[in-house]
């Protein structure tokens, strides 16, 4: 990279997002950050990295029992610290957690959101958990219920929404890889690519 830079990556359950922001930083040459955020947060918690998961991207009202405090609001405040850390200090991919809005000051920052038609995210929810359509389908409402309700509890913003975007890449259209392309075209374009 020419200049350091952050790319978040907010996503549509089943649209490839992940994979997406794994192939972008592995081109680029720069780390990625998604579920390592529940690696480090368990070392600074002492909690497992299964407790926190049951927790990750959640906004649960229910009340660790055995502290006052509520462990979702917790962890988005170590994970939401440790993102603005490593976006100080280095080039990254990060995907979901409100990336987007707990790096919103950084002027070295591209926001993505990732979406897909529902056929789309069916099959690739079929194909990467090895379920049927039905399942599928109820999995995809499911994880987005919880993900949208989470980035508006954490936010106070709609999930999704173009406020807060640089980038809207259909991947029904665009698939993984293309996707990749047109984020690296974006980042030329901005001047953190040559």
């Amino acid at each position: 990279m020419t200049k350091r830079c952050i790319i978040t990556i907010g996503r549509e359950y089943g649209s490839g997002g992940r994979e997406i922001g794994e192939k972008l930083a592995e081109k680029l040459g720069i780390a990625f950050y998604d579920r390592q955020f529940l690696e480090m947060a368990s070392l600074e918690t002492g909690h497992s990295e299964e407790v926190l998961s049951a927790q990750d991207e959640i906004a649960d009202k229910k009340y660790f029992p055995y502290k006052s405090e509520n462990l979702s609001e917790k962890l988005f405040e170590i994970q939401s610290r440790i993102m603005i850390e490593k976006a100080k200090s280095e080039s990254c991919v990060i995907v979901g957690r409100c990336s987007d809005i707990v790096l919103k000051d950084f002027a070295n920052v591209v926001h993505v959101f990732v979406y897909a038609n529902e056929e789309t995210k069916v099959r690739h929810i079929m194909e990467r958990n090895d379920v049927d359509e039905v399942k599928a389908k109820k999995l995809m409402r499911k994880t987005e219920k919880i993900r949208r309700s989470y980035y508006q509890y954490f936010t106070d913003c709609e999930w999704g929404d173009r406020e807060n975007k640089d980038i809207l890449i259909n991947s029904s259209i665009t698939g993984i890889d293309k996707s990749v392309e047109v984020i690296i075209a974006y980042l030329k374009i901005r001047g953190f690519l040559d």
